[in-house]
């Protein structure tokens, strides 16, 4: 069965699925890191922590966020709290939301992760968006921002304000 209805986009959706695939398989392992050991899933969740870790958002957003099953999320958080790379809090007033932060070790990994990965996996890509006008990085993010929805991403807000934080045992 010929696929016509891809029309001229037939290869690059093939090589998305390829990247997609080849990714997934690699989440799993824990390739980073020394002395703890980390995979990639693990990076996206310290990432995001990182990222956002001033607005405190609970683990049910950033779940949504990354777009991982909570189960899954819970799981890998889990791993890093059990390797020392993150920690846990609530707010106080509020035990209900578990809030995470990234350890000390946790913050000295993954910065030896990041100059990793800009030198090996990054420095290439990031040197070719560099000579891309803006309109078209605008375009190759909605494309991936399209492709990033199909599973049906939610953005929750958890509410603003810096609450008080008490590191859960």
């Amino acid at each position: 069965m010929k696929l016509e209805w891809m029309g001229p986009y037939r290869d690059m959706i093939g090589d998305f699925y390829r990247s997609a695939n080849g990714y997934s398989q690699l989440c799993r392992t824990e390739m980073f890191g020394d002395p703890v050991r980390f995979s990639p899933y693990e990076v996206q969740i310290m990432e995001h922590i990182l990222e956002y870790a001033d607005q405190h958002k609970n683990m049910k957003w950033y779940a949504e966020r990354l777009g991982l099953s909570q189960a899954t999320y819970s799981k890998y958080v889990r791993k890093l709290v059990d390797k020392g790379l993150v920690e846990k809090y609530h707010a106080s007033g509020n035990k209900k939301d578990v809030i995470l932060m990234v350890s000390p070790l946790g913050l000295e990994e993954y910065r030896a992760y990041a100059v990793l990965a800009e030198q090996r996996w990054f420095h290439e890509l990031f040197a070719f968006l560099d000579g891309v006008s803006e309109q078209e990085l605008e375009t190759v993010k909605k494309v991936f921002s399209i492709f990033g929805h199909w599973h049906g991403e939610k953005s929750a807000d958890s509410g603003g304000g810096s609450p008080e934080l008490i590191r859960i045992e």
